[in-house]
């Protein structure tokens, strides 16, 4: 059983009088433990299946299911990091990353230790006190990260959430990520627009066409982990880096 499946899936918007297709005919297969990529150009309904997946929205036909169960809303079985780590600026860093568990009344004995670990883990260890105005956004986005990895979902969902980053802070973060991915082994669907980052991070990379989004190809990526930037150099991922740039191009 996967842990996310997309079966038939369409998605239509009404506006202006008229019908507008999202998605058309989405199949998508995620297994339990592994990174999917979702790639494909502007507009093709990439954040559109992840809101689905979420429970953010519903679809127009068809079924989503996560671990076989028809998502109907969003749980916390399913964690979302988005591209803007919305923290409050009125909370420091460690009141940020325990916000939720504190909302959902969850007592201190259930979530304090692994709040501690992941400051850790996310390298914000000494930064607890600080004000989200005092943090880079590379620093904002791991606290947007512990915070979603604390409630212990079973699925990470991300949208782009490095496509706000400089250059070499996005790299930062695509390493802190890979290392998190083989800590914890979270389920995770990753929107990017990014062919490199999509090819360093993930176990399958899947290529949508431009609007009505349907699922042009499923590349598997067979690079070895654990993996680093230094892959980047390498033949057989400049080769994988070719193969859905003909892809992502012919979609247009």
């Amino acid at each position: 059983m996967s842990a996310i499946a997309l079966r038939q899936v369409d998605k239509i918007y009404e506006g202006g009088g008229r019908l507008v297709t999202a998605l058309d005919h989405i199949d998508l297969d995620v297994a339990q433990g592994t990174f999917a990529a979702i790639l494909g150009p502007s507009g093709c309904g990439k954040s559109t299946l992840l809101n689905l997946v979420a429970g953010f929205e519903a679809p127009s036909a068809g079924a989503v299911t996560v671990f076989g169960q028809t998502v109907r809303k969003p749980g916390p079985q399913r964690a979302v990091v988005f591209q803007e780590a919305a923290l409050f600026p009125w909370l420091s860093v460690w009141d940020n990353l325990v916000f939720p568990a504190t909302i959902a009344g969850t007592p201190k004995a259930e979530y304090e230790d692994l709040a501690r670990e992941l400051i850790i883990t996310v390298g914000l260890a000494g930064f607890e006190k600080h004000w989200p105005d005092q943090l880079s956004g590379g620093m904002r986005q791991r606290v947007g990260l512990a915070r979603a990895l604390l409630m212990r979902p079973q699925v990470l969902l991300m949208d782009e959430p490095f496509g706000a980053l400089d250059a070499q802070t996005r790299l930062q973060m695509q390493e802190l990520l890979l290392s998190v991915w083989e800590r914890y082994r979270k389920t995770i669907v990753f929107i990017t627009h990014d062919i490199d980052e999509a090819v360093l991070l993930a176990d399958t990379v899947h290529v949508m066409s431009a609007r009505p989004g349907r699922m042009q190809a499923r590349i598997d990526i067979d690079l070895p982990r654990p993996r680093s930037i230094d892959l980047l150099m390498q033949d057989r991922f400049n080769a994988l880096r070719r193969e859905i740039f003909s892809l992502i191009r012919g979609a247009h």
